[in-house]
């Protein structure tokens, strides 16, 4: 690394962690408005409006991410131009791929970085945020303690119904168990029972006066507690719908296989799981596009690098959105939907990046 170089990548961190800021900042204001209220209202302490507004760091990180680097492209590119050292390295010789290498490869890092958060902590600190408004907010536990009136699917061929759940003292009550043919058309059985009790360090459960009632011959008969298995962890019956948001990826994957095995609809995991991975890749597409546009001088500077950057920025999130709507109804397949606005801004990129040469 020559002294050009270290010039080129350090004055344009500097512009990156400028734009990050500014929109870092944006997001946090948003979030502290809604706190303000809280704290007045006496449901959050001051030390707990920080950890809430901590956990909610990472999804800001990486929505920010791809702003930054747009940001930080077109401020440090367009400064340069202005001061016509974009002209006088070309003049000398050096390409415009060469001198944007090191910014390339940063927003790739960057890139990487929220991939990984992606990963690894987004989804934790989600839910974290999430159990904590629930608990400050509504005064309820991220997992009910107990239930009333609750239907769940346990697998692909069968549906759970009890009028009462509870998770203390691991029981159930007035119980109905649907058995479906394995196209999920018409019932098969029907178990009933009148209560259940879970033995204790185990999922397995144990059930009161159970009968099976086959819709077939229309025939009742007891059942025989040593032939019927049943094991579901109790957490699976009173759990909320699932939030993709809250989830890592790793679960993610885990929720997806097991929902295509119960034949449980798992589209909106799926479009969650892609779009992390497409929308980590927008920082290093989004590079390409600023430094491409900084690349020429234009008047107005900086207020116009701001101005464009966010229409970019959020004309990506608007059509991410809009495709997202129409492959969470079927309209649209999730990969096209999830990778078609990083293919299209690529392409922009490139096309931009190939004019910038001359």
């Amino acid at each position: 690394m020559n002294k050009l170089d270290k010039y080129i990548i350090s004055s344009y961190i500097k512009s990156f962690f400028l734009g990050m800021m500014m929109f870092f900042l944006i997001f946090i204001l948003a979030e502290s408005i809604s706190l303000t209220g809280w704290i007045m209202d006496g449901k959050f302490t001051l030390k707990e409006a920080f950890e809430y507004l901590s956990y909610g760091i990472p999804e800001i990180i990486t929505n920010t991410a791809p702003l930054g680097i747009l940001l930080g492209s077109l401020l440090a590119i367009s400064k340069m131009a202005k001061q016509l050292e974009i002209t006088a390295m070309k003049t000398s010789g050096i390409s415009f791929l060469r001198i944007a290498c090191f910014p390339l490869i940063f927003s790739f890092v960057v890139s990487i970085f929220v991939l990984f958060v992606n990963i690894n902590i987004l989804g934790k600190a989600n839910s974290r945020k999430s159990n904590m408004k629930l608990v400050k907010l509504e005064q309820t536990e991220p997992v009910k303690i107990e239930k009333n009136f609750v239907l769940v699917k346990i697998d692909k061929n069968k549906v759970l119904y009890s009028g009462y759940v509870n998770k203390k003292d691991g029981i159930m009550k007035e119980i109905e168990i649907i058995e479906m043919s394995d196209n999920f058309k018409q019932i098969k059985s029907v178990y009933t029972a009148t209560g259940a009790v879970m033995e204790k360090g185990t999922n397995n459960w144990n059930f009161e006066n159970l009968k099976e009632h086959d819709i077939a011959s229309n025939v009742s008969k007891t059942v025989d507690m040593t032939k019927f298995k049943f094991k579901v962890p109790i957490d699976d019956i009173l759990a909320d719908p699932v939030k993709a948001k809250n989830l890592t990826m790793k679960e993610l994957r885990e929720k997806i296989v097991y929902f295509t095995r119960v034949g449980a609809d798992s589209i909106d995991l799926l479009i969650d799981f892609y779009y992390r991975i497409s929308f980590a890749l927008a920082s290093f597409v989004m590079c390409f596009i600023g430094l491409s546009l900084g690349s020429r001088y234009v008047r107005g500077g900086a207020a116009v690098n701001i101005g464009l950057s966010v229409i970019i920025g959020y004309s990506y999130y608007g059509f991410s959105t809009i495709l997202k709507s129409l492959a969470s109804t079927g309209t649209v397949p999730v990969y096209l939907a999830c990778f078609l606005p990083l293919l299209i801004y690529f392409g922009v990129g490139i096309k931009l990046f190939s004019n910038a040469e001359y």
